[in-house]
């Protein structure tokens, strides 16, 4: 796999489909820094903007379910405006979207999740399920972006 210089586990398919769709409207982080950041530091945020059903097959430790489709601020209402918050879905578009509301509701430190879950389960990083127990499946949210993913990730559509 050719890799991304700056982003190393990303992979050119992916990096080409980001380019195309991604505004650049909200700063990104890379999936090795909220590792690092997610086993060394405290106090960060993670919220998952997918559909409910996406979120249930699996989804990063910790991670909060915001969802996308009926998104309201009232899920994040007991966060304080300054704290450090990651927002992903399968690749980043939706995540993008719902970053721009934070911080246009007054958030100060927000970032997408550059790649998504997507990058995330292809460098077989830790997915969990609903119970938090280690999972290897992922929702592919569809047919053609599902082709974006590893072969070792179980890949579960369901539109």
């Amino acid at each position: 796999m050719k890799v991304i210089q700056g982003y190393p586990q990303v992979s050119v398919k992916i990096e080409k489909v980001l380019k195309k769709i991604l505004k650049g409207s909200v700063p990104v982080i890379s999936t090795d820094m909220l590792t690092n950041l997610m086993t060394c530091a405290t106090g960060w945020i993670i919220l998952d903007c997918r559909e409910l059903v996406e979120f249930e097959i699996s989804h990063l430790p910790d991670a909060k379910w915001v969802g996308y489709s009926d998104y309201s601020m009232l899920r994040v209402s007991g966060m304080p405006k300054d704290a450090n918050v990651v927002v992903y879905c399968s690749i980043g578009v939706r995540s993008e979207n719902i970053a721009e509301k934070l911080l246009a509701s007054g958030f100060t430190n927000v970032r997408n999740l550059y790649g998504g879950i997507f990058v995330w389960a292809n460098e077989r990083k830790k997915l969990v399920e609903q119970n938090q127990k280690s999972t290897l499946a992922l929702h592919g949210y569809n047919q053609n972006w599902a082709k974006l993913l590893d072969r070792h990730v179980h890949c579960i559509q369901t539109k």
